[in-house]
């Protein structure tokens, strides 16, 4: 039983249902927005049970928990809800308790989650934090040169100084960031400047590529065209395998990434999305890429895959350990 919590606009989203009802899969789909009217849940904290315990009612219909095999989380945090109605303090209060509860709804399943929410946000910058630079560097990456700003003028100095190639992304997005050019580079900046801060990265000389990372694998290498490389260089099977690795790592089971091959034959990377843009993803890529997908969500296991930076599913027992299986008996 896969479980999607999205928007009705997601297009991934809706070519997963679509997958899944096409194959015969059983598959509920409930909107953020309708989180409080469409489903309740029973769900008793137990510790130490060798299933979980309580259930799901959706829309009438009961759903054990223990037969969820996948959630596709595509929801925002905190959680947007149709509150209408109720004062401002109320809305904020249901709100606040609904985030928390779901937060820890998704971070108790064994089954997998996609992407498994961190209470807080996941940082977005690998750049900015020691702990994920460090884990970047353990998986052969080198780190470009960075700068985070709210000045538009610094951020066109920057800008300039790189050679008019940069890589920006908003502060905070979990969303891939843009490869900006000389020719329109500037007005970019202005653009998304006028909302927010933005993170700039240098763009190393060398073959950019973008490589899609679903379930347990890499399901596509893209080559980017670049202004700084002659011809098409060769990606050894080594660079989707850092890439796997690092996404792995920052507990995702879903991610965009961008690289720059050196033409020494290093790796820099600039950013690790955990919300892929479908629409700058090849059509042949986005349909393994959800084959991929349903095949992760629909797949039986006693516990999730590793999908937390805190060590496996988040758990520090040695006793819990990875055990995927088909058998009822879990």
């Amino acid at each position: 039983m896969i479980l999607i919590l999205a928007d009705s606009t997601d297009p991934w989203a809706t070519l997963v249902h679509r997958e899944a009802q096409r194959t015969g899969g059983a598959v509920f789909w409930v909107e953020p927005l309708r989180l409080l009217d469409t489903i309740l849940l029973n769900w008793p904290v137990m510790e130490g049970e060798a299933f979980v315990p309580g259930s799901l009612e959706i829309d009438g219909r009961t759903i054990l928990l223990d037969d969820l095999t996948g959630i596709f989380a595509r929801l925002p945090f905190p959680l947007r809800l149709d509150l209408e109605g109720l004062s401002d303090a109320d809305a904020q209060y249901v709100t606040k308790e609904s985030t928390a509860a779901w937060l820890a709804f998704l971070n108790a399943m064994p089954c997998s989650v996609v992407n498994r929410p961190i209470p807080g946000g996941r940082p977005t910058l690998l750049s900015g934090s020691p702990l994920l630079a460090k884990l970047a560097q353990d998986h052969g990456f080198l780190l470009p040169a960075s700068r985070c700003t709210s000045s538009q003028a610094d951020a066109l100095q920057q800008f300039m100084a790189w050679g008019e190639a940069a890589y920006l992304k908003p502060l905070g997005s979990v969303e891939p960031g843009q490869f900006l050019h000389s020719h329109d580079g500037a007005e970019q900046i202005r653009r998304v400047m006028e909302q927010q801060a933005v993170s700039l990265q240098a763009i190393p000389p060398g073959q950019q590529a973008t490589v899609y990372v679903a379930g347990e694998e890499v399901v596509a290498t893209v080559l980017r065209p670049g202004d700084r490389v002659t011809q098409p260089m060769e990606v050894l099977s080594v660079h989707p395998a850092q890439c796997l690795g690092l996404v792995r790592a920052l507990g995702l089971t879903f991610a965009e990434c961008q690289i720059v091959i050196t033409p020494e034959g290093g790796v820099s990377c600039l950013d690790i999305s955990s919300a892929p843009n479908f629409w700058r993803c090849p059509q042949d890529a986005q349909q393994q890429i959800v084959e991929h997908l349903l095949q992760h969500l629909s797949k039986l296991r006693s516990l999730s895959h590793h999908d937390s930076s805190h060590g496996a599913d988040g758990r520090f027992s040695a006793r819990e350990r990875v055990c995927p299986t088909r058998s009822p008996e879990r």
